[in-house]
């Protein structure tokens, strides 16, 4: 049996480590956020160790005293005890439940709030994940940012909303490059019109290497978004895709070439015409957790 750092590495650098996805030059957008931004996404980052580690007083201690929760079925929760008794019981009904938190955007309005936009999805062993989007206002106290409000909406996508036309806008080629390497990702329609066929190459100036290939498409069963991954190493996944926000969030289940399973949710989300992030999180290989990976930034060729 193979350690959790063995694990990791192969994971790292299989093409199915994001459940279907190339080996990828993880490109970020260099920024100089504010001191409130900076703030804000620390506390997001605190509050994922907090919600992973079941510990429901620290979780509730991130609102001020007197802040609500709204949570996407329209429950409003008034005040940091009633929320910590909520968190109390969703942790003893959860066990093991984990949270990946994408914060979109921050904005400070003056010197002691600000408002976040993002996303979150969260896992339970056994239980589809739940995809979410949220606002949250950030209030400054004696050195501190508090959460004042919180408002949540649950992102459930029903079968009317999915077409595969509304994939249409990745159709082209996308690259990300980092340290002389360039990842290539080309989708195109098969004929028809009825399958998308995404191919992924690595080109390191020297050598140019295909990856795998993926097919998407809907499932005439289900009416759901589908997609079949099939790595040159042998490895190979299938994939549903849910619609969220600027994107979509794809549920990925594999195998590796040496028949270990794994599992990962991808976020694929939309920055503009020319421009898309993607990232892999709560990823796991024959149950093992891994690091989320880290986020990717593609520009249309």
């Amino acid at each position: 049996m193979l350690d959790s750092a063995a694990l990791q590495a192969q994971f790292q650098r299989t093409p199915l480590a994001s459940g279907g996805e190339p080996e990828v030059v993880e490109v970020q957008e260099k920024q100089s956020p504010s001191g409130a931004q900076a703030a804000v996404k620390k506390v997001a980052e605190k509050f994922k160790q907090a919600f992973d580690a079941g510990d429901a007083e620290l979780v509730a201690g991130f609102w001020a005293p007197e802040g609500e929760y709204v949570d996407g079925s329209g429950k409003r929760l008034a005040g940091r005890s009633e929320i910590q008794k909520m968190y109390t019981e969703y942790f003893k009904n959860n066990k093991g439940a984990k949270i990946q938190i994408s914060v979109d955007a921050v904005r400070e309005i003056g010197d002691r709030l600000a408002i976040e936009e993002g996303r979150t999805v969260v896992t339970v062993p056994e239980t589809p994940p739940a995809f979410s989007r949220y606002t949250a206002t950030h209030l400054k106290q004696d050195g501190q940012w508090k959460m004042v409000s919180v408002n949540e909406s649950v992102a459930t996508p029903s079968a009317a909303q999915i077409n595969l036309k509304d994939l249409e806008w990745l159709i082209g080629t996308w690259t990300a490059e980092e340290a002389g390497v360039r990842l290539k990702t080309i989708y195109r329609w098969l004929p028809g019109k009825k399958f998308i066929e995404r191919t992924f190459v690595t080109d390191s100036g020297k050598k140019s290497q295909q990856r795998g290939v993926q097919i998407i498409g809907i499932d005439p069963l289900t009416g759901d978004i589908m997609s079949w991954t099939f790595n040159a190493d042998g490895s190979h996944a299938i994939g549903i895709w849910l619609p969220v926000e600027n994107g979509w969030a794809i549920e990925s289940r594999g195998v590796m070439a040496n028949g270990m399973l794994t599992s990962a949710n991808n976020i694929v989300t939309k920055i503009d015409h020319n421009g898309c992030r993607w990232q892999s999180v709560n990823r796991f290989v024959n149950g093992t957790e891994l690091p989320d990976a880290l986020e990717v930034v593609s520009k249309r060729d």
